[in-house]
């Protein structure tokens, strides 16, 4: 057989993650940081950050109120997860932070007097979930209906992956969990996780975020390898399962984009693409990128519904309902039989963080059994998990195991894909180096070079560290780390960091300083540069002295 390869057209225009509005947005957030414009003495800027120092992308509302006075003004900023005020002056302050599926936050913290740029980096946590059944386990359960099964499967996607092997054994056939049956129809529809009432889905923001996701999934994409460990089970008449079938295979996934969009999927198993190496005969190719549902080429076949905040593996994620929608072509799944290919109307359903709009777990089932291949029955279910590329800094979520109930012509089988020692190659040389952990990131954006102090300090419980100074320069139109740790530029432990202070000798803004710290600091950055002092309007004299 040949090489498998899909072709999609990629939309034009991609959408856009919108931060969540605050209570009396009424400007751009770059209003506050105009420097042409009449300023504040200090401008404050909440940073929130999820457990691996990326931007908070979710629905969240921040308040912000003086010690005495009314609470400030507040709009969305430029970038993801921030937050700008205005209306700051010297005191103390009291920040309340609160999001769906995450913990809410109160802190304090003062301003000092002068014109300042203060910016708070706060770590989301995730709120752990006390739902009894936080994680339904995929286990076959007895089914009175007819045992059937499938000869072949052959979808028109890429293969996924996953970070880590499991060595949990294969559950046996007469298991249950919940009361669900995988090989019953229309399952997923019969067996309606419950959510939260009281909380409301943000729609259109929960789309547009995993939509971003799997567009920026695509862009990333060049070649990976994994290993893959297949386990091939055949359902006897009495729903036990045989002997498992195994297979190893080194996996590799190779992507290329074209410049009118087009993007090739293609996958190979030792070197080559033949169904002969499947147990039975029955290739399962592509199905672990069922999330390219919401990729903005293919998001458009379906039809969404958030469902509300549901609950999976201990943790508050947004439950999303998909159906293929009649009207559409059938592009995400398809078998191939005999040489005759069918698409698979699906319907399932999505569970995604509501901090990162990462996808946690996808199932999908037939809408409709599909008569001219005589398939019957397909549950599929996939788990994701991020992984990590020491070579270039990047956490892609793939998935860790991929399961499929199969029933076709009187048999069944389930088959189970575990995916772990994964590798990144042929990255384009382009991408931006992404920022290391615990650092302080400064860039310099003006034609200038510009030299300026940094001061960490420490707790005050913390008695035996004394704060760090270091002095340095960064280059025009360059970006610099300054990384934290014993032994580092910045020699301290990561946790022992709790504030900041960056004096540097240019105009204000000509800095851009930002923060990956697992723990919640501040930052001060401070222009020792005076603004030139406003020239008089025609209508206010520049003296009030009398004329001569």
């Amino acid at each position: 057989m040949g090489r498998s390869r899909t072709f999609l057209i990629l939309l034009a225009v991609v959408s856009s993650v919108s931060a969540a509005s605050l209570p009396a947005q009424t400007s751009p957030a770059s209003a506050l940081l105009d420097s042409g414009s009449a300023a504040p003495s200090a401008t404050l800027k909440v940073c929130l950050r999820l457990d691996d120092e990326t931007p908070f992308l979710g629905a969240a509302t921040v308040r912000v109120t003086p010690e005495a006075g009314n609470e400030l003004l507040g709009m969305s900023g430029d970038a993801p997860g921030e937050y700008l005020f205005s209306g700051v002056t010297s005191g103390e302050y009291a920040a309340f932070i609160s999001a769906p599926g995450y913990d809410a936050l109160s802190l304090t913290f003062k301003i000092a007097e002068g014109p300042r740029q203060k910016s708070l980096f706060v770590p989301m946590k995730p709120r752990l979930s006390s739902n009894s059944e936080q994680k339904i386990e995929l286990v076959a359960s007895p089914s009175p209906s007819p045992l059937k099964s499938s000869v072949a499967a052959s979808s028109n996607e890429i293969s996924s992956f996953a970070p880590t092997e499991s060595t949990a054994e294969a559950p046996t056939a007469s298991s249950t969990t919940g009361g669900r049956d995988f090989w019953a129809p229309r399952e997923l529809e019969e067996s309606v996780p419950a959510v939260d009432p009281a909380v409301s889905c943000p729609s259109d923001d929960v789309l547009r975020g995993v939509s971003r996701r799997m567009a920026e999934f695509v862009q990333s994409l060049e070649r990976f390898t994994a290993t893959e460990k297949l386990e091939h089970f055949s359902v006897d008449r009495k729903g036990s399962r045989k002997s498992p079938e195994t297979r190893q295979f080194a996996y590799v996934v190779s992507v290329s984009q074209n410049s009118v969009g087009t993007f090739l999927l293609d996958e190979f198993r030792d070197g080559d693409s033949d169904s002969e190496k499947f147990p039975a005969h029955t290739a399962s190719r592509g199905s672990p990128a069922m999330a390219l549902i919401f990729h903005p080429a293919l998001a458009a076949d379906f039809d969404f519904r958030c469902e509300g905040l549901g609950h999976w593996a201990g943790r508050d994620v947004w439950q999303v309902h998909f159906t293929q929608r009649p009207d559409r072509p059938i592009r995400i799944r398809s078998y191939s039989v005999a040489g005759h290919w069918a698409g698979l109307p699906l319907e399932g359903r999505v569970w995604i963080d509501p901090g990162s709009y990462q996808v946690w777990h996808l199932e999908s089932e037939l809408m409709k059994p599909i008569p001219e291949i005589a398939l019957t029955h397909e549950h599929f279910a996939i788990e994701y998990q991020p992984v990590q590329f020491r070579s270039t800094g990047q956490q892609l979520w793939l998935p860790q195991t991929a399961e499929l109930y199969v029933e076709r012509k009187g048999k069944r089988f389930y088959r189970r894909h575990i995916y772990s020692d994964f590798r990144l190659f042929n990255v384009d040389f382009s991408q931006q180096i992404q920022a290391p952990s615990q650092s302080f990131i400064f860039t310099n954006v003006t034609d200038r070079d510009i030299s300026g102090e940094l001061s960490v300090e420490t707790p005050g419980d913390v008695t035996r560290l004394t704060p760090v100074i270091i002095r340095f320069n960064v280059p025009a139109h360059s970006q610099i780390f300054k990384l934290v740790g014993l032994g580092k530029d910045i020699n301290l432990p990561p946790s022992a960091v709790e504030s900041a202070t960056f004096l540097y000798d240019g105009d204000p803004h000509a800095i851009k300083v930002d923060a990956r710290l697992a723990r919640g600091a501040s930052l001060d950055v401070v222009s020792t540069t005076k603004r030139p002092q406003a020239e008089p309007s025609a209508s206010q004299p520049a003296s009030q002295g009398s004329q001569p």
